[in-house]
């Protein structure tokens, strides 16, 4: 699971640069999926992590 959240987190620093080489083009559509495409990324990193703390009752 560690391995899959590391992955994830690589793909969400690769997006966030690909979206700074958009803002600086001005590919304001391309950079609009990008930005969607990694809160998706983001949303599942905060799952995955979620499901690796383990619950202390």
């Amino acid at each position: 699971m560690k391995n899959y959240v590391d992955e994830l987190v690589r793909r969400h620093r690769r997006l966030n640069r690909l979206i700074d080489n958009c803002r600086a083009a001005g590919r304001q559509q391309e950079m609009q999926q990008l930005k969607r495409i990694r809160l998706n990324i983001k949303d599942k990193i905060a799952a995955a992590r979620r499901d690796l703390v383990p619950v202390t009752t």
